[in-house]
């Protein structure tokens, strides 16, 4: 009975752990399961969230960007001389004629460069005309032109109206185009009741709404409905036509999203009898409300799948574990239990090793520790895996920062990372793709870039050894080290960037600019030898692109040639007062070569810019042109910083200067010049040679007083006698300089002056040259 009484103690326990060890399984797997998949369906869930706001943003930007081009349009056309006089009542029938022809040659021009716009119309009030010459009856007011009554009391100075039908053609079957419209006044900003007109741009709503079509799907497969909707709560863009122009601010969820106090969002809403997510964002310039609807049904079908496939392998799981413990069990307790036994009998006769349950706590605990370390180690190497490339960013970002780090280590942080470098003769070089700006998106550039890393290390590893980082401002770090004692390192390290710029040129079909720094031979000096790899790249705005720029065509001395490129530009002023257009671009062509000559910094070369455009707004500020059209110097400077090659500063001064120059000759031909000052023009050019030419000899020939000449020239020739005849004679010497071969002293006599040293005193004051030193500089020029 002893030994049957043991069994059985030995089989109900073994039942109980078993049964224990099941519960305890089950428990386990189905916590795991439950609590895996809520932290899953709600990060997923959130996931979903974002990405259908973010969606719905993009939307947004997308119609602002689209809206402000065309309303940018409508400022563009009423600004038009023609616009205007179309508004003015007093043009005869014929000038009407021609000028309602050159308005509507203005909006074909439009119509045809921008493919969002349907049609244009221009409106007078006081006229009650359209620009095509049409007298519109009350009929047609209430048909396709109803926002003309409508924004004759309109407060503000423009509105963007929801989408309406716009009929082609009447009858049986009419054509028409759902457009929505962007109407601006005219005047654009007027006193109350001072409005005379208005601009209509009829916009295509097919093509805005292609803007949004792209939001039908999302990742992972969900489909919604986006719409766009205005303030009132009428439809302007959505995929049902026929709710075009309606208002549905009735439903509750339309409702919500047009609250004024949240302009972006999303909530939970029973649409159309189905629980739904309803996202929305407003688009200020138009004051429109983007909404998006996902139903929950659509979002909920891949949680089911998860969850339905994830229950599926828990429960097949839990059955199999069940089964397998259920048979070996048995086997599997037996010899535990006898090894237990075994080692509870021994450490029992020890006091200090005897435990109260000599088995299973013990057991599971050990199982358990030794679980959580494999895992742990494991995660441990994925994350080193994963990080080794961020590490290896971070130590050449302080090799090149001169951040404080202990050099001592840096071998072993590089071993630890694969970065293979000799320990001295290290050249920093910088590589920048030219014009990636205007050309390439931002991921589109971190592509190029990772390719052109890649590149230029198995390049670098044929010469010595070498690294690549993509810098966070779009640019390429390059880092090659030599072995101690190569006398050519310098020579091979241009040998390398030469490859790097052939081989992104020929492969890439992209043009590539690389710096290149001096040699280094300590890893601590790094830092020096990129700085200068910088300073060398920023002289491709002197030297141009898709080169290898080093230290020695780098020029540092450029202080003696800022004060003759400055002068320099004094011609161009004297240009643009006389109006010669092709004059003044030779000689801004004459200077840039000047500059590239010279290799003058890119920093000198942006200042030069910006004073030879300071003292071009002091010529348009003395000509009497309105401030308001001239350039302030932060516009400018900003403008300069975003060029980075001499033929898009040249381009841009060119076209500075030509506007600045059209603005004096538009203010000249506006300014009625008298008959009297004329006629002393005439006479000052055909008699400027003359050595007593003066005002009063002036006044005396016209017969006129020299207080009343003087300030009647004054105000109409734009300069005061004596400097007007000084300028025109300084002109006239300059032209006998370049073209003959005469004396000075008879250049002198030629001009006016009888006592040469007063024209050689006069010449040099105002061009910093004496006149033979400016004879030598043009031939030397040319």
């Amino acid at each position: 009975m002893g030994g049957q009484e043991m069994s059985a103690i030995r089989n109900n326990w073994m039942k109980k752990t078993l049964t224990g060890l099941l519960l305890l399984l089950i428990l386990t797997v189905a916590v795991s399961a439950v609590s895996f998949y809520l932290i899953f369906t709600g990060s997923l869930k959130e996931q979903l969230n974002r990405t259908n706001m973010e969606l719905v943003k993009q939307v947004e930007h997308k119609l602002e960007l689209v809206l402000q081009s065309i309303d940018n349009e409508a400022v563009q056309l009423v600004q038009y001389e023609e616009t205007k006089k179309f508004f003015d009542e007093n043009l005869s029938p014929g000038e009407r004629t021609g000028n309602d022809f050159r308005v509507g040659n203005h909006i074909d021009r439009m119509i045809r460069s921008d493919s969002y716009i349907f049609s244009i119309d221009v409106y007078s009030y006081r006229q009650n005309r359209l620009v095509s010459g049409d007298i519109l009856t009350d009929e047609r007011k209430l048909e396709d032109y109803s926002w003309i009554s409508q924004f004759e009391r309109y407060k503000g100075y423009s509105s963007w109206l929801p989408a309406r039908r716009l009929y082609i053609t009447q009858g049986n079957s009419p054509t028409y185009r759902n457009v929505v419209t962007l109407v601006r006044t005219y005047p654009l900003i007027h006193s109350e009741g001072a409005r005379q007109g208005a601009i209509a741009f009829n916009i295509k709503e097919e093509m805005l709404h292609t803007l949004i079509q792209n939001t039908d799907g999302v990742s992972g497969g969900e489909r919604g409905l986006t719409f766009v909707v205005d303030r009132s709560g009428q439809v302007v863009l959505h995929t049902d036509k026929s709710k075009l122009g309606k208002d549905i601010s009735q439903y509750s969820h339309i409702a919500k999203a047009l609250s004024p106090d949240s302009p972006e969002g999303f909530f939970a809403e029973q649409v159309d009898g189905q629980p739904s997510q309803v996202f929305y964002t407003e688009v200020p310039y138009a004051g429109w409300r983007i909404i998006r609807i996902v139903s929950d049904v659509q979002v909920n079908k891949q949680l089911t799948t998860v969850r339905n496939t994830f229950f599926a392998i828990a429960g097949g799981i839990l059955l199999l574990s069940a089964a397998l413990a259920l048979i070996l069990g048995r086997w599997t307790f037996q010899p535990l239990n006898r090894f237990l036994q075994s080692v509870s009998a021994k450490l029992s006769s020890n006091p200090h090793y005897a435990p109260a349950d000599p088995g299973k706590d013990d057991l599971q605990f050990l199982e358990a520790t030794f679980e959580n370390l494999m895992a742990n180690s494991e995660t441990l190497r994925k994350q080193m895996r994963e990080s080794q490339p961020i590490l290896k960013w971070q130590l050449i970002m302080e090799l090149l920062s001169d951040y404080k780090m202990n050099f001592s280590n840096a071998r072993q942080y590089m071993d630890m990372l694969g970065i293979d470098l000799y320990p001295d003769r290290f050249i920093a070089m910088a590589a920048d793709y030219d014009g990636k700006k205007e050309s390439m998106s931002g991921r589109d550039l971190h592509l190029y870039n990772y390719a052109l890393c890649n590149v230029a290390e198995e390049l670098m590893q044929a010469e010595g050894k070498g690294v690549a980082i993509e810098l966070e401002n779009g640019t390429c770090a390059l880092l090659i080290s030599f072995e101690e004692g190569d006398k050519d390192a310098e020579v091979r390290a241009v040998a390398v960037a030469e490859l790097i710029k052939s081989y992104v040129e020929e492969n890439f079909k992209r043009t590539v600019t690389i710096g290149i720094g001096g040699l280094v031979d300590s890893m601590k000096d790094i830092h020096h030898s990129y700085k200068q790899a910088l300073e060398s790249i920023a002289y491709r705005l002197a030297l141009g692109g898709n080169m290898v720029i080093t230290l020695e065509d780098v020029q540092h001395d450029q202080s003696p040639h800022y004060y003759k490129l400055m002068s320099m530009t004094d011609s161009f002023m004297d240009s643009m007062k006389l109006l010669e257009a092709e004059k003044l671009q030779a000689q801004i062509q004459r200077w840039f070569d000047a500059l590239a000559q010279y290799n003058i910094s890119p920093e000198m070369i942006r200042q030069l810019n910006l004073q030879c455009l300071m003292k071009a707004a002091m010529v348009l500020n003395e000509a009497g042109v309105d401030p308001d059209k001239i350039r302030l110097p932060e516009e400018v400077r900003e403008t300069l910083n975003q060029y980075d090659s001499l033929e898009g500063l040249q381009h841009y001064l060119v076209q500075v200067l030509s506007a600045y120059m059209e603005q004096i000759r538009t203010k000249r031909s506006n300014r009625e010049k008298s008959d009297l000052i004329l006629r002393v023009l005439d006479y000052i050019q055909a008699n400027y040679s003359r050595a007593d030419l003066s005002l009063n000899l002036l006044a005396e020939e016209f017969g006129v007083s020299v207080s009343h000449l003087s300030k009647v020239f004054k105000e109409q020739a734009e300069s005061n006698f004596i400097d007007y005849l000084m300028e025109l004679r300084l002109t006239k010497a300059k032209q006998l300089l370049e073209e003959t071969d005469g004396k000075v002293r008879d250049i002198a006599e030629a001009v006016g002056y009888s006592n040469v040293n007063s024209f050689v005193r006069i010449f040099k004051k105002l061009t910093a040259l004496t006149p033979s030193e400016y004879r030598e500089r043009k031939v030397q020029k040319d």
